[in-house]
């Protein structure tokens, strides 16, 4: 019997015991390095999320209590840089989920606790004594004898707070509270009604024909995908990479059409509408622009980038738009004429179903070139290898891909030397420079699932930075695309605008990876928004060059590189069409700015039909009005990009300029690389963008490479 009672006591207290470790355990706060993917998991969101939010908060009240005369650089200011880790990180995990496992329970536990996050945020524009410790210090003699990368850390500081209106009077500070809450709640909710709604529409095809004209790539992943979702045939979705083939090749008028029409639903019916959330949206940026002593929201999102403001952005839409109107009016002549001639009936409007499939045929008719040709040349394996190979050359550094783990069951350890991952399909790599020294880690998520947000973006999953005890804390990127998957009986083979896809946000990723400024905030690819995409169109020049392109495009089955008839053909059909190209970009530009930097003309009033007015220009007069991409438009209502989408064009003047340097020296200059690597890649935010560009060409930018490159020139 006794020992029964003690067998019993040793159960319980074992119980206790794990009990406890599990009370006190919170693995979005661990400080783990390989991220330990497996074990966050849903439930543990709004526990670690609180603890997270309560460590932040303690770190920013012990600044705000720090006796004044006590100030020095280091108890404030970078205390202050540091103060938000724990939230940062840990809601940093919790957003990468979101975007890219999806499910009904990680939403409703993000969505919780989104509200908290966001609050926090904005409380820190409330502290008054933190706010008069930071100015208190900025006055003292250690402040003004601050030099470089702390001087600009200080003055960055001090701008920040300025900026969220640190210096208003109360009331208004709670109101810009307010609406920094409301705001990152209605983005949300935008965002997930653009995947909802993306998710909410299928057709399934029984027979083959019905096909005609698709690529037999595309027809193995509609056959997989149908396959995945416990369905016979074919299963078109309005997953971009799929649904975008279909509009281009499929001969099925009435099935294009019907897909057309489907994507002009996304985030525009009930329930998924984002009508009211766009309204809000603009309502509050601009309430929050003009409490903040700013004109418009442009402006104000601006003030600290290139352009410097809404007007100077606006201009340089326009201008370019003034530049290329008279190459897209030929553009869409010659294919009003070409399908007229094709179809054999009197020239007249495009129907909106019949753009992309008409540009196509046109395409093929002019250069004898399809672009599905190239797709054997890019089995995905290939393109990576080549990619890394492509960074070798250029600066001198290796990847090299390690084992990974994944499991959906919760306990599951990984042995060795494996890299926990959040999905099956994710890869990794470690970098290294060509002496052996570490320098960052890559994720890699490249094929599209339900449960993943659209697109293309790479994110700074763990920034570098120097640690106040001089350790490097070495960073690690993650690139997430939706490129094409493989299938039974082909390897992932990519288009090659995918190749040029994986190359931009491998461009992002160096810049991550190379950066050396000592703090977080300043460092990598936290730079101003209109220079941040500098570094990634860099790299898409490489998927043009044959001498690059020789290094990974490989027939898949042969070896065989791309064959000289076959790149003549791409690179004389590399500008087909370049005038619509160019203003389909501006026309987004140009929606984005006039929404944020002339909202009193769209307040209270039908926004669609506004913006059909102003965009007459820069879009095609087609058979039938098309609405605007307004209610889809993630990046400005449920991302960053909000006045920022110019910075797209922005930064294609500066790499269409700054890429004549490579091929002036040679498309692979290891020479060329260095340099752009230390003056651009490796410093940050160090300085104005600006600066940095004069440092490496010598000059200001020149706007005209940019045009030349692109064609649009008599």
């Amino acid at each position: 019997m006794k020992q029964f009672v003690l067998m019993v006591l040793f159960f319980i207290c074992n119980f206790l015991e794990a009990e406890q470790v599990k009370k006190n355990y919170h693995p979005f706060l661990a400080d783990d390095d390989p991220i330990k993917w497996h074990t966050l998991l849903p439930k543990y969101i709004e526990p670690d999320i609180s603890l997270a939010i309560e460590l932040s908060q303690k770190n920013i009240d012990e600044i705000a209590s720090l006796p004044l005369n006590k100030l020095t650089f280091r108890n404030t200011i970078i205390a202050l840089e540091k103060a938000t880790d724990p939230l940062d990180v840990a809601w940093g995990y919790v957003s990468h989920l979101d975007s890219t496992c999806n499910s009904e329970e990680l939403r409703g536990k993000h969505n919780k606790m989104l509200p908290r996050v966001a609050e926090f945020s904005a409380n820190i524009l409330l502290n008054d004594a933190l706010w008069l410790r930071i100015k208190i210090f900025a006055e003292t003699e250690e402040a003004q004898n601050l030099q470089g990368i702390d001087k600009k850390l200080l003055d960055d500081t001090l701008d920040s707070f300025r900026d969220i209106g640190a210096d208003l009077p109360r009331k208004q500070r709670e109101r810009i509270k307010e609406i920094n809450i409301e705001i990152s709640q209605k983005a949300q909710k935008f965002a997930e009604n653009v995947l909802d709604s993306r998710n909410a529409w299928e057709r399934y095809v029984d027979n083959v024909e019905e096909l005609k004209g698709l690529p037999s790539i595309t027809v193995d992943v509609l056959r997989e995908d149908a396959k995945a979702h416990d369905h016979e045939g074919y299963r078109i979705s309005l997953n971009p990479s799929t649904s975008g083939k279909c509009m281009q090749y499929l001969e099925d008028e009435k099935l294009r059409e019907e897909i057309f029409r489907a994507s002009l639903t996304v985030g525009c019916n009930d329930p998924y509408s984002n009508q009211k959330l766009v309204e809000d949206i603009l309502r509050l940026k601009d309430e929050k622009a003009k409490i903040l002593g700013h004109k418009t929201y442009a402006d104000y999102a601006l003030k600290r980038r290139m352009a410097k403001n809404g007007s100077t952005a606006l201009s340089f839409v326009e201008s370019l738009h003034d530049r290329t109107r008279k190459f897209f009016v030929r553009d869409i002549d010659d294919l009003e004429i070409f399908r007229a001639e094709f179809v054999g009936i009197e020239k007249s409007r495009l129907v909106p179903w019949e753009t992309s499939y008409m540009s196509e045929k046109l395409r093929k008719a002019r250069f004898d070139f399809d672009e599905e040709q190239l797709r054997p040349y890019f089995q995905l394996e290939n393109v990576i290898a080549g990619l890394f190979e492509v960074a070798n050359r250029l600066y001198g550094i290796k990847f090299v891909e390690q084992p990974t783990f994944f499991t959906k069951n919760e306990g599951d350890t990984p042995s060795g030397e494996a890299i926990p991952v959040w999905h099956e399909d994710v890869k990794y790599f470690k970098a290294f420079e060509e002496h052996g020294a570490y320098i960052g880690g890559l994720y890699m998520d490249i094929h599209p699932r339900e449960s993943k947000h659209a697109g293309g973006w790479m994110s700074s999953t763990k920034n570098g930075y120097l640690d106040g005890d001089g350790t490097w804390h070495y960073p690690t990127a993650t690139i997430c695309t939706n490129l094409t998957p493989s299938t039974e009986d082909t390897p992932s083979l990519l288009s090659h605008r995918e190749v040029e896809t994986l190359f931009h946000e491998f461009g992002h990723t160096l810049h991550h990876l190379f950066g050396k400024v000592k703090y977080a905030s300043m460092n990598g690819a936290n730079t101003a928004w209109d220079f941040v995409e500098l570094p990634s169109q860099i790299m898409e020049n490489f998927c043009w060059e044959r001498e690059s392109l020789d290094i990974f495009a490989k027939h898949f089955e042969t070896g065989e590189k791309i064959p000289e008839e076959l790149f003549r053909k791409m690179i004389a059909a590399k500008n087909h069409m370049s005038g619509s190209g160019m203003m389909g970009q501006l026309c987004f530009a140009k929606l984005d700015l006039e929404l944020h930097q002339k909202y009193e003309n769209y307040a209270n009033t039908d926004i669609e039909g506004q913006l059909r007015q102003v965009l007459g220009t820069y879009r095609i007069t087609l058979s039938e009005y098309v609405p605007t991409i307004t209610l889809s438009f993630k990046h400005i209502f449920g991302g960053g990009y909000s006045a920022g989408y110019y910075s797209y064009k922005w930064a294609e003047v500066l790499d269409a300029d700054a890429f004549n340097k490579f091929k002036e020296h040679g498309v692979l200059s290891r020479e060329v690389g260095d340099e752009f690597r230390e003056k651009i890649l490796s410093r940050g935010d160090s300085d104005e963008a600006d600066v940095l560009y004069r440092d490496f060409m010598g000059r200001d930018p020149d706007i005209e490479p940019l045009f030349i490159r692109s064609g649009l020139v008599d």
